[in-house]
């Protein structure tokens, strides 16, 4: 009995100093998740805050929805559920961007995935007449957001595991998430709103990333990991591939979108001089570090070989050797391997390496 409360102590105890720890933002989604949950239970909020579609057009323009419908949720598992991905979301992502950047990136994926959930019915209605979908449709949730998230660990964490015996790494959860919506939405066990906001969330997010953040090394992720076509299976990725890359580049010819923006300082301080070229700035950085951390492996190999060698050299005063003849003879040596080792090139000058041969130039794709 001793031992369970303890347990509860120590449990509590863990769990307010994790709370206290969250950052202000995170704070401020929980209460905000919190207000709207409770109200829910006392009044319809769904009708004030969030997106219906006949009120977002013309004559009642409720533009305030588009920043309120994603802190509404009125099932009790989900809304605890949306808590735990704000309370291990927030302090990942902020870790990355910085405050500034994270609220930046929740602004974008949900009130955008918000408007184009809004025109994908308001596309139905007319396409229908069916004036259900204006008015009996309601947009809301941490769905766009949880999607987004999806894109931000395979940028990050692409390659980490997560089930090692199926081969399941970070960068398929957006595919397998994608298929687990669509199959709870053919079973009927959520709105077809939800699935919208999901499918727009990766989607907005990763055009985001792809083309528009900002950050220290210029605009934007060209890498071919974060490619459009790696986000499907490998049998179909080579046709994805060539569709996205026309869409990609008839918007170049439209000016609609432009391309990636980078800045690579190669000068950095180091005790490495790295020749890149044609290569992008997260893959040139990755390369970098992979070179440098080869560089070191070896550097570190052939020192240990010295010192193996030296400990072979023989002793000075070796009981078998005359005092006079032999010794002379060993200080003799030492001092020429002493001369030589000096016109050697230590491990700590500065060496240079060119990786253009050693990896092909990678190309852009979408």
């Amino acid at each position: 009995m001793n031992m369970r409360s303890g347990l509860l102590v120590n449990a509590r105890l863990s769990t307010a100093n994790f709370l206290w720890e969250t950052t202000w933002v995170t704070k401020i989604g929980c209460a905000l998740l919190s207000l709207f949950f409770f109200l829910s239970l006392m009044v319809d909020v769904l009708e004030v805050i969030s997106i219906t579609p006949g009120h977002l057009i013309p004559p009642n323009f409720w533009v305030w929805t588009v920043i309120t419908h994603q802190f509404v949720e009125v099932n009790v598992f989900v809304y605890i559920y949306n808590c735990l991905v704000l309370l291990f979301s927030v302090k990942f992502l902020e870790s990355i961007w910085g405050v500034t950047g994270f609220l930046i990136f929740f602004g974008i994926v949900t009130s955008l995935s918000g408007i184009l959930t809004f025109f994908v019915y308001l596309f139905i209605y007319v396409s229908t007449f069916d004036i259900s979908y204006l008015f009996d449709v309601h947009v809301y949730g941490l769905h766009a957001y949880i999607g987004g998230i999806l894109v931000c660990l395979k940028q990050a964490r692409g390659d980490q595991m997560v089930v090692g015996s199926i081969g399941l790494n970070v960068k398929n959860l957006p595919f397998l998430y994608t298929c687990l919506l669509v199959a709870l939405k053919l079973l009927n066990l959520i709105p077809g709103a939800a699935v919208s906001l999901s499918l727009l969330g990766i989607f907005v997010a990763w055009i985001y990333l792809r083309f528009y953040q900002s950050h220290s090394k210029g605009r934007g992720d060209s890498a071919s990991h974060f490619a459009f076509k790696t986000f499907f299976p490998k049998p179909v990725q080579s046709p994805i591939g060539m569709l996205s890359n026309g869409i990609y580049q008839l918007l170049l010819t439209l000016r609609i979108c432009r391309k990636t923006s980078y800045r690579y300082d190669v000068g950095a301080p180091s005790k490495f001089t790295i020749t890149l070229s044609g290569v992008d700035a997260f893959d040139a950085e990755r390369r970098r570090n992979k070179a440098i951390k080869a560089l070191d492996e070896r550097l570190q190999k052939q020192d240990s070989q010295f010192v193996s060698e030296e400990s072979d050299w023989p002793l000075l005063d070796d009981p078998g050797e005359s005092k006079d003849g032999k010794s002379d003879a060993a200080t003799k040596d030492a001092a020429t391997s002493s001369t030589k080792s000096s016109t050697t090139p230590s491990s700590s000058d500065d060496v240079k390496i060119n990786i253009e041969d050693l990896t092909p130039h990678p190309v852009v794709q979408v």
